[in-house]
């Protein structure tokens, strides 16, 4: 979200722009993923909107139909505020990020290594050489991987904000991606745990967004930090069977993933960070703004705006 909102606000701004993706789909943890007939949101389920600028975004999306509400509830650190509407993707939260992307020249299954500088420009590159080049770079992967590819650009960094960029620490999240053969039976499509190894289960059927009956179950922090390097089976079976008596309907099969970098447990709350290079490097993502989708479209569009200072 925040490296596609910065590339269509520099495109915005006459700048054109190079969107490099290690990942084989766009939208990093806004995942969806089908499997036969089911399609599942595994990463992100949903979203709110706090922000005038987001707000306005999100009205663009809700007049061409790409998203609705699917339900409200409370912010767990705003108890004493109204029903927040929670925001769903009728194709799916990745359909948001494709959204964004279509106009853009994005290259997915890239990964960069390192970074180079060449006199006025910065490049791009892999375990094959040179990808990409260009006058400026934003960089936005969860901030542990930002610091190793800082670390071997080997660019002039100061020691205060490499132990700022150690300071974030990520919770991780193991989810199932369950077919069931019947409707789930959870109240309004969903159901928040506050004990055990699940912490939240999403009926993606009722969110409109799997024609059949599709469960994502995703952990605790506590219970994925438990268990983030066991093998799938010993993680997802328990998953499964703690998820079994809140189901009216049945579990038929299942498949599972890892999110390394779940959720960043603090953030520095400055919108965008912009290095003291010779070439204008700027840092974004949901960790500089607000660990929540809104934060990393507002990063996105502070660090364009940093960038663009900087050009």
């Amino acid at each position: 979200m925040s490296g596609l909102t910065a590339a269509l606000e520099l495109q915005r701004q006459g700048i054109v722009p190079v969107v490099l993706d290690k990942g084989r789909a766009v939208g990093g943890r806004m995942a969806t993923r089908r499997i036969g007939g089911a399609r599942f949101d595994h990463g992100a389920q949903h979203f709110s909107v706090r922000s005038e600028l987001f707000a306005r975004r999100t009205r663009q999306w809700k007049e061409t139909g790409l998203i609705h509400e699917w339900f409200r509830s409370r912010s767990l650190t705003q108890q004493n505020q109204p029903l927040e509407p929670r925001h769903a993707a009728r194709n799916g939260i990745r359909s948001i990020p494709e959204h964004l992307a279509r106009t853009l020249d994005v290259r997915t299954s890239t990964t960069i290594t390192h970074f180079e500088q060449d006199g006025t420009a910065i490049i791009a590159v892999g375990e094959q050489g040179p990808m990409a080049s260009g006058a400026a770079a934003i960089i936005t992967p969860p901030l542990p991987q930002t610091r190793n590819l800082l670390s071997a650009s080997r660019f002039p960094i100061a020691d205060d904000l490499m132990s700022m960029l150690d300071g974030v620490d990520y919770d991780a999240c193991l989810t199932v991606m369950a077919h069931l053969t019947g409707p789930s039976g959870l109240s309004d499509g969903h159901l928040a745990l506050g004990d055990g190894p699940i912490a939240w289960m999403a009926d993606n059927q009722h969110k409109g967004v799997s024609a059949e009956p599709a469960l994502t179950i995703q952990s605790s922090p506590g219970f994925a930090s438990a268990h983030l390097e066991d093998g799938i089976d010993t993680w997802a079976t328990t998953l499964v069977d703690h998820a079994t008596p809140f189901l009216q309907t049945a579990i038929a099969g299942y498949a599972a993933h890892r999110w390394r970098f779940s959720q960043p447990r603090r953030t520095y709350d400055v919108g965008a960070m912009s290095l003291d290079l010779a070439v204008p490097v700027v840092l974004a993502g949901e960790v500089f703004a607000g660990a929540r989708i809104e934060g990393a479209f507002l990063s996105g569009l502070a660090a364009a705006q940093q960038l663009l200072d900087r050009m």
